[in-house]
């Protein structure tokens, strides 16, 4: 788990990566809950803040 958290903050904060893949990756550290995250984000704000749709947060959660 630790070692998946880092690669994808390591998507997300450097490299040249494709935007969906970056964008996949902030959804699911938002959405992961546990040791290192203690409170998840609600889809909903999510959502707003990537301007993705409710959707698209689903099927990459799957």
């Amino acid at each position: 788990m630790e070692d998946e958290r880092k690669r994808l903050i390591g998507i997300t904060s450097r490299g040249k990566h494709r935007s969906q893949k970056v964008i996949n990756s902030l959804i699911l550290l938002g959405c992961d809950e546990g040791e290192y995250q203690t409170t998840r984000s609600p889809n909903k704000d999510m959502s707003r803040v990537l301007n993705i749709s409710m959707k698209k947060i689903d099927r990459v959660k799957k």
